[in-house]
């Protein structure tokens, strides 16, 4: 007997959770653009961690024909990656406008980047969940891109300036629009 629908309401519920909490930061931002400056590159990030969240979701859909059955330790860190991805989206934007008084840029340098690390994290766990799952081969070309993607936002972290981490965002997006497309076609 299967346990995925278990599986796949707990991992859809968190999910969902994530979106919701994305969302709610992007309104947040239009709300106080009158009183708060804003900044494109949080936006960037928020627009890829969206389109993250809606490729992990429909991967979801396909866990059954991987894997018909899945161990407690394999539940937890399908649970940890879901979670992984609440983390960054609870991170990136602001949620109140108190938390955006001196602007969007501010926000993101002082608070926000650390959804980078979080996403870097949900990007390593999908990358041992391709191993330990699918048993797919790390040396393939989806590893190196996945290595790609799970160091630039950390790179952009550490990055003190601005040039350097606005790069990164415009760098991440045709790497993230190549990943998602190798991911649909596969």
């Amino acid at each position: 007997m299967s346990n995925f629908p278990i599986i796949a309401t707990m991992l859809s519920m968190v999910l969902g959770l994530s979106v919701t909490r994305l969302l709610l930061g992007a309104v947040t931002v239009f709300r106080i653009r009158r009183t708060a400056k804003l900044d494109w590159v949080p936006i960037v990030w928020a627009v890829i961690l969206f389109s993250i969240q809606l490729e992990f979701w429909w991967a979801i859909n396909s866990l059954p024909e991987v894997k018909t059955t899945f161990s407690f330790p394999a539940f937890l860190l399908l649970v940890l990656l879901t979670l992984s991805l609440f983390v960054a989206s609870a991170l990136l934007l602001p949620n109140r406008s108190e938390d955006e008084l001196c602007g969007l840029r501010i926000y993101f340098e002082q608070d926000g980047r650390y959804a980078l690390l979080s996403l870097s994290t949900y990007l390593f766990l999908g990358f041992v969940v391709n191993i330990a799952f699918l048993q797919t081969s790390p040396l393939a070309l989806w590893g190196a891109l996945d290595l790609l993607m799970i160091a630039l936002p950390i790179g952009a972290f550490f990055a003190r300036s601005r040039k350097v981490y606005s790069a990164i965002a415009l760098l991440y997006i045709p790497i993230s629009v190549i990943d998602v497309v190798i991911s649909l076609a596969s």
